[in-house]
């Protein structure tokens, strides 16, 4: 089986540093030359006795520092095992059961159709010949244009290595485990191996997985917002469009509404990166993404996969640089999911808004206000709308600006199951005004996924308790991680306490917790020639684990 996180292999032994040698050299010199300088010079040469006592000296000096190497030698392997075992160790990823998040052995591709760079894990040789390679849900395929990557592979790089905290879970408290955390924990079917997951529920409280949704003891578990920033997957980037458009294909995921008297709808520039609203006429113009609400846009892609599980997705978030050219008019940015319509209107004078309506547009209020002074005609501003974890926000530059409040979307489980499997819907709509969008991207949030096949625990409606110093933890590639929900094994290390009820499938075990994944110290290497024999070390992807 393959190991999600191992440690690296044992290099050579450490020597002493240099400073620390030089000093102690200087320091024997200081000692020994001060008696040479004092020894009295014979006449007409160094008699016998003379050279023998240099010889001895000498020897003695050689011996003692033969002895602090030594000493500092054994001092620093004491050092290092005792930091390893108590403090901190590396580990490499081998897998891609965390990806994105965390990789494993890789290739970094760029889409010659529309320029996008993606990474795509371990590649396999199809089975119905012709050369090609897949990954494990397809061959690569680009997450920006969808379209199935052609040209050479390059070299495969290794899984990032990671250190991890281990005296903070000793203290436990506040430095003990948390939902979200990133652990290092020792595989249950096999002691010598180490798996890295994220942990998801804690001690003495239940989970349960609807519709990608983490539940536990019957709430909703959103995700901390570091957490969150990572586990946004790319869906579609105006910013990478397809240079050359294919027949029958459409020229860009989104396309306005046709009226009769206007089948353009005042939008422009959907094949470039820089999508512009003109009309002067109060009534909204629609933009819609991807209808009809099938096709790669609506599931759970990974390009890690090369595919998708097959699952629709619908926490999704909508983001661009907006700049209106003028005074007036406004853009409204909808989604609508789960039997609601939630819409973002974003004016020229600074105003924000943000409503709620049934997914007909009925019953339509306004349900929080705000300004923001970037958004006035003539400068640049960013804005997101997110709909989350059974939430809804708009932020602007970075900055929450706006939230429907729980009243008006309130969630419960049994709501959550009910609705389990509904996509969702994007609209951009323009009224009276002028603007372009740059930057325009579409995202989805991690979609855990459960099959009636494999998924053995915290399936929909089936909640799956924690006893004390018991742990849930899934993997963020989640069609592709081996993790709580699917474990049937258990390894010799675990057996005995297994028959006798002091272990249960489907947990860590407080005790075989290693620690907590912090740091992405060497996350591989990338080629600095079109031939790939020189390389150098990827430190732009040296990161903080989240």
């Amino acid at each position: 089986m393959p190991t999600d996180a191992r440690s690296p292999e044992p290099g050579g032994g450490a020597g002493p540093e240099k400073g620390a040698a030089s000093a102690g050299d200087d320091a024997a010199s200081s000692a020994w030359g001060g008696s040479e300088e004092c020894a009295p010079a014979a006449k007409g040469g160094a008699s016998e006795s003379t050279r023998a006592n240099d010889h001895a000296i000498s020897s003695g000096r050689s011996a003692r520092l033969a002895i602090e190497t030594i000493e500092t030698v054994l001092t620093a392997l004491v050092l290092a095992f005792i930091f390893r075992a108590f403090f901190i160790e590396a580990f490499i990823i081998p897998t891609g059961s965390m990806a994105e998040s965390l990789r494993g052995e890789h290739r970094t591709l760029v889409c010659r159709d529309c320029g996008c760079e993606f990474a795509v894990g371990a590649l396999t040789p199809d089975e119905r010949g012709g050369g090609s390679m897949l990954a494990a849900d397809g061959p690569p395929t680009c997450p920006g244009c969808h379209r199935v990557y052609e040209g050479t592979l390059p070299p495969t790089k290794p899984g990032d290595r990671i250190l991890v905290h281990k005296w903070p879970f000793e203290l436990g408290g506040f430095f003990g485990p948390r939902p979200w955390d990133v652990i290092v924990f020792r595989d249950p079917a096999d002691a010598r191996q180490n798996y890295i997951k994220r942990l998801i529920a804690l001690p003495g409280e239940d989970v349960e997985i609807v519709d990608g949704d983490v539940f536990v003891n019957g709430r909703i578990r959103r995700k901390t917002p570091a957490a969150q920033r990572v586990l946004w997957f790319p869906v579609h980037d105006q910013r990478f469009v397809p240079s050359l458009p294919r027949e029958g294909e459409p020229p860009s995921a989104w396309e306005p509404a046709a009226y009769a008297d206007d089948p353009g709808g005042g939008w422009s520039g959907l094949d470039s990166r820089v999508v512009r609203y003109d009309s002067s006429d109060a009534r909204p113009r629609a933009l819609d993404f991807a209808p009809g609400g099938v096709g790669p846009y609506h599931q759970d892609f990974y390009a890690y996969n090369g595919g998708s599980a097959g699952t629709h997705v619908g926490d999704l978030a909508v983001s661009a640089l907006l700049r209106f050219s003028g005074e007036r008019g406004e853009l409204r940015v909808q989604i609508e999911r789960r039997r609601m319509r939630f819409s973002a209107v974003l004016r020229a004078d600074g105003s924000t808004e943000l409503r709620a309506a049934g997914s007909d547009g009925e019953n339509e209020r306004t349900v929080a206000q705000g300004a923001s002074s970037a958004l006035r005609s003539g400068g640049s501003a960013e804005f997101r709308l997110e709909h989350v974890d059974w939430r809804v926000r708009l932020m602007v530059n970075g900055s929450a600006l706006l939230e429907v409040p729980e009243p008006d979307y309130a969630v419960s489980l049994d709501t959550a199951r009910e609705c389990a499997g509904w996509g969702a819907r994007l609209r951009l709509e323009g009224a009276d005004a002028r603007l372009e969008l740059r930057e325009l991207r579409v995202e989805r949030d991690v979609h855990y996924t459960t099959h009636a096949s494999r998924t053995r625990r915290a399936m929909p409606g089936q909640a799956f308790e924690l006893m004390a110093g018991e742990y849930f933890v899934m993997g963020d590639n989640t069609p592709h991680s081996h993790d709580s929900r699917e474990w049937s094994m258990v390894g010799p290390h675990l057996r005995h306490d297994y028959y006798e009820d002091r272990y249960r499938l489907g947990t860590v075990r407080e005790d075989q917790i290693v620690g907590r994944a912090f740091f992405v110290y060497l996350p591989g290497v990338v080629p600095m020639d079109s031939s790939g024999r020189w390389r150098m070390l990827d430190v732009g992807r040296v990161r903080m684990i989240q």
